[in-house]
């Protein structure tokens, strides 16, 4: 099959397909990968380089519902309404993890037998949270204040945990696993 030069088009294409403004990338590849993309939850299409147009919306449109809800799902995430939010939000998120955050550390860190250094909090976008062994300096994500409050306590618990075992090895996870038998219910809200 022949390909016409309007079939062939620059990677970074716009294309509309009933309303919906798909950015279309040509590499080199097999097969269509199509996602929906945050915050904002445009849609782009992977496809191979010589690939018609016309597949590509028949794809897209073959898809229609998919999208349609992958885009509510992102439009009600804590994600999209962090990368959304006003300063005055953002301070409200960290008041709500300062005040509950340091009973929390108090209570496991008593229960693991670790001494915790300065706790601080931050806005981060890539992590709930972190620890440096060396000085015990625990930091918490603000946004965890947008998740239910088992969230939180998960993090604190993983946090201190690393007190004890550095690593994520398994004796790291089965520690978790002994102070929060249901941490895996926490863990999948914040990856939603």
């Amino acid at each position: 099959m022949r390909y016409s030069e309007e079939d062939i088009r620059p990677q970074g294409e716009l294309v509309f397909v009933d309303g919906i403004e798909v950015r279309v990338n040509r590499k080199r590849m097999k097969s269509m990968r199509m996602r929906v993309v945050p915050p904002d939850g445009h849609v782009e299409v992977n496809v191979p380089v010589r690939m018609p147009v016309d597949d590509v919306k028949a794809f897209v449109r073959a898809k229609r519902t998919w999208v349609a809800g992958e885009q509510q799902r992102l439009l009600d995430s804590p994600q999209t309404a962090a990368e959304l939010a006003s300063d005055a939000e953002k301070k409200a998120w960290r008041e709500v993890v300062e005040a509950f955050a340091p009973a929390l550390v108090e209570k496991w860190a008593a229960v693991l037998g670790v001494a915790p250094g300065a706790l601080a909090y931050r806005n981060m976008r890539s992590r709930w949270g972190s620890c440096q062994p060396s000085t015990g300096r625990i930091c918490l994500n603000t946004r965890l204040a947008l998740y239910p409050p088992e969230c939180l306590e998960y993090v604190v618990v993983h946090e201190l945990c690393h007190l004890r075992e550095h690593g994520h090895t398994p004796r790291f996870w089965a520690l978790v696993e002994s102070c929060l038998p249901d941490y895996r219910t926490a863990k999948r809200k914040l990856s939603e």
